[in-house]
């Protein structure tokens, strides 16, 4: 499922999340980030390296579908982005998949 992710209401990249643990209601998704994650980018790198995710102790976090629709995770939101790997990740967990399978 394509959605996009915020930091309050920046508009910071686009993610193609897939479930990866249907009983947590988890998913994740590599995120393509735009211009914008390039100001948090430093922040995320340093929550990572303190504790492994940036997450939304760290910045309110927002998922929203491709229609406006904002998902509401009650597990959270979370951004893996190491400055030693190429790989950016987001995760969140809580969430009610019926939404995700009927808009795929």
């Amino acid at each position: 499922m394509k959605c996009y992710l915020h930091i309050d209401n920046d508009k910071i990249g686009k993610v193609e999340f897939e479930v990866i643990d249907e009983s947590m209601g988890g998913i994740s998704g590599d995120l393509i980030a735009n211009e914008n994650y390039l100001k948090y980018k430093p922040a995320v790198q340093q929550h990572f390296q303190l504790k492994g995710i940036s997450n939304v102790e760290d910045f309110n976090f927002r998922i929203t579908l491709e229609n406006g629709t904002e998902l509401n995770p009650a597990g959270g939101i979370g951004v893996i982005d190491s400055a030693e790997f190429n790989e950016l990740k987001v995760e969140a967990a809580g969430l009610d998949l019926s939404i995700f399978r009927s808009n795929k």
